[in-house]
């Protein structure tokens, strides 16, 4: 991947943090997008001025593609890869889940993320290593109580992502993937299972991440940095066998691979 330029949103910590480190460490270049802008400033200490460069802006503003890919050219080049990370996860009984929350989770779960791709496929459709990747979950693969809202956000970025790998994947060499983790250990799922617990008496916050832990398969939280890990492995080794990836399984799998069994 020396060279490769990458484009990550939700840079800033967690999953996305995890992501940029892996990705440079694997010889790419990274635009760091999100929208605290002295967060971005410590991340791209870390990683070095010449392999990562910040870029504050609010994905959900309606110029935001377009001064990302500004950024992206004008301090490093035309993007090879793109990995729409940012998000949010609010947690709620339903009768409670307000249309704020339902068009926060699809603003930036689903519409930014088409929005950008459509603003990045010029600069895509033309690189030999162009690849996009989508920070999914499991949760829109199956269901879970109190996530109404985000688990319909994630099912419509895995309906996007096949979609476009079913459209322009044949047109160019670019691969598009999901990434499907269970819940991971980030300040994200921390503040999902301190809402939960809020008002409550008889489950504490760690009980309720007692709970998140034992609903991923793995029987545990998953790890930013394992999750950054197998996010730079698509991009370096740009597999064919699918598109959706399952973290929550051991080894992790893709769940539309081509079924190659023996007939009967």
């Amino acid at each position: 991947m020396d060279g490769a330029i990458a484009i990550v949103t939700g840079a800033s910590r967690g999953i996305g943090h995890a992501i940029a480190h892996s990705l440079a460490a694997r010889g790419a270049r990274v635009l760091l997008v999100a929208r605290d802008a002295a967060r971005l400033a410590a991340v791209a200490g870390e990683l070095g001025g010449a392999t990562a460069v910040p870029c504050a802006v609010d994905l959900r503003a309606p110029d935001a593609p377009e001064r990302v890919l500004a950024a992206c050219r004008d301090r490093l080049g035309p993007p090879d890869i793109v990995v729409n990370n940012a998000g949010t996860a609010p947690s709620a009984p339903f009768e409670r889940t307000t249309d704020a929350m339902l068009d926060e989770v699809l603003d930036l779960h689903v519409r930014m993320p088409f929005r950008l791709l459509r603003a990045a496929w010029p600069d895509l459709r033309h690189s030999a290593a162009g690849t996009v990747v989508q920070l999914a979950s499991t949760a829109g693969l199956r269901g879970y109580a109190y996530t109404s809202a985000y688990t319909t956000a994630k099912h419509a970025m895995l309906g996007t992502t096949r979609a476009l790998a079913a459209e322009l994947g044949t047109a160019a060499a670019l691969r598009i993937y999901a990434v499907c983790p269970g819940f991971v250990d980030t300040d994200v799922t921390r503040g999902a299972a301190r809402a939960l617990a809020a008002g409550r008496t008889d489950r504490s916050e760690a009980d309720v991440l007692r709970s998140m832990a034992a609903m991923n398969r793995l029987g545990r939280l998953h790890t930013a940095a394992e999750v950054g890990e197998a996010v730079a492995r698509l991009c370096a080794e740009r597999p064919t066998g699918g598109v959706v990836l399952d973290l929550d399984r051991d080894p992790p799998a893709f769940v539309d691979a081509p079924d190659t069994s023996p007939p009967g």
